[in-house]
């Protein structure tokens, strides 16, 4: 199942509760900036605990498209 799937099923749900459609789309916007903070606290939790490899994050990440 496909995030965006995810996203119109908390939209049936909203809608099954009687959000408005405005509401609707106020709670799933918030929904995605709190999914993005997590994403971020995860990765910056997994960097500071060792277990990503930040250099190997950076070299990959500034590697020339014809070296890979």
């Amino acid at each position: 199942m496909s995030l965006d799937d995810d996203y119109v099923q908390l939209a049936d749900f909203l809608r099954e509760r009687g959000h408005t459609e405005t509401e609707t789309v106020k709670i799933i916007e918030r929904v995605q900036k709190y999914e993005e903070e997590t994403k971020l606290d995860s990765i910056m939790d997994s960097i500071g605990s060792g277990h990503l490899d930040l250099a190997s994050l950076i070299k990959e990440a500034l590697k020339e498209p014809d070296e890979e």
